[in-house]
């Protein structure tokens, strides 16, 4: 999981390429066949993209979610910290196997946000607009700004 300023995009991993070798290098010695044992590495995460924008009265967070549906992502959040999961499923009839450039993200992914600690946590909200998931985060009072004014001296 990757919180706002930490971490790195995950991407797909290439294919492997096979090098080809010369045949001196290939008679120079026989080589020992090593076997490898298989690691079992556990399914990585792909990071969710955000703009976190605000106003005086609200903070938003805003993220791409293109080709997910709704009921596949969760907005949760657990003290200070803002959670999005979700999960962008292959599209049916296409087959990845050929491909020649492969940057999309499919799988599941997440994000978590440190919230400052003037929010109203009751009142945050969660929509989609135009592939876009939009979470409106509004202040408290004590987190909004306030223009003091400057009295005459007497």
């Amino acid at each position: 999981m990757n919180k706002v300023g930490i971490g790195q995009l995950k991407h797909a991993k290439t294919s492997s390429v096979k090098v080809k070798q010369k045949k001196s290098d290939l008679n120079a010695r026989p080589h020992k066949r090593v076997q490898k044992s298989k690691r079992v590495e556990p399914p990585q995460e792909g990071q969710l993209a955000v703009d976190i924008l605000q106003t005086d009265d609200v903070m938003q967070v805003v993220c791409p979610i293109a080709g997910v549906e709704k009921g596949d992502i969760n907005v949760s959040i657990q003290d200070d910290v803002l959670t999005i999961r979700g999960e962008r499923k292959a599209i049916n009839g296409v087959n990845h196997k050929g491909a020649l450039v492969k940057e999309l993200y499919w799988g599941t992914f997440s994000r978590s946000i440190v919230l400052p600690d003037h929010i109203d946590r009751k009142n945050i909200s969660a929509r989609v607009h135009e592939h876009m998931l939009i979470v409106s985060i509004p202040k408290t009072e004590d987190f909004r700004t306030r223009i003091i004014h400057i009295n005459d001296s007497e």
